[in-house]
């Protein structure tokens, strides 16, 4: 419960003003100024507060939150009990959740060798692993490199896709997940040797730019490999 202190603010605290400063137990018809030791002004007494007369304007009361009806704090633009933006007149709590299943920190990235894939690239050269383990990769970070790492070049992908048997037409830093503001990912291709492919589009993607993804999107990168994005607990 809020106290009214003696320049008229509600208070939550009963020493001093939390608005002000004021003594709280100032005696009737005696503004309380606080006084900034830092600007030069010699103390007083009690260190902090000087009394002074009360002018013949009343001091107004801080603005309440027409959400919750916290005091607002100066001119602060959002109340600091519900969030209430006192600019845009715009609760917080009448903003949509972003829906778990959409968040980012729930979502893996599943490495497999496609033979469908394999076969639309026809890449002579390259044999297709007939015992291919998949792996699994969680996103829980904002940034991640998809690639096979190199020691030399001091290349350490996150999503490392080198080991036996490994794509060899897979770029050491052949692409990027980038997370979104609401939680989800954007691929970004910085300039692979063999371009990469989303879905059935046998188009690459273009190079540096951000591709929204979903969960269920197929990244087709290399000769044969394919990155499905999966829910953790699917």
């Amino acid at each position: 419960m809020s106290t009214p202190c003696p320049n008229g603010h509600p208070s939550e605290t009963s020493d001093y003003c939390d608005q002000c400063g004021a003594r709280m137990d100032a005696p009737a018809g005696v503004r309380q100024v606080a006084v900034d030791p830092s600007a030069g002004v010699s103390p007083v007494p009690d260190a902090s507060q000087v009394e002074v007369p009360y002018d013949t304007a009343p001091c107004q009361p801080s603005e309440p939150c027409p959400a919750c009806h916290t005091p607002r704090a100066d001119s602060d633009k959002f109340c600091e009990s519900c969030g209430y933006n006192f600019a845009t007149g715009q609760s917080a709590r009448s903003q949509p959740p972003i829906r778990s299943a959409d968040l980012a920190e729930r979502w893996e990235l599943v490495a497999e060798a496609d033979r469908a894939y394999f076969e639309q690239i026809t890449a002579s050269d390259v044999d297709f692993p007939a015992h291919y383990q998949a792996r699994s990769f969680v996103l829980e970070q904002p940034e991640l490199a998809i690639g096979r790492h190199h020691p030399n070049r001091g290349v350490r992908p996150q999503i490392d896709l080198s080991g036996a048997p490994e794509d060899p037409a897979v770029s050491h830093l052949h692409a990027i997940l980038l997370r979104e503001d609401d939680g989800s990912y954007a691929l970004l291709d910085p300039g692979s040797s063999n371009g990469t492919t989303i879905n059935d589009d046998p188009t690459p993607v273009t190079t540096n730019a951000r591709v929204p993804l979903r969960v269920g999107d197929r990244i087709h990168l290399g000769a044969w490999t394919t990155l499905t994005i999966r829910r953790r607990d699917d």
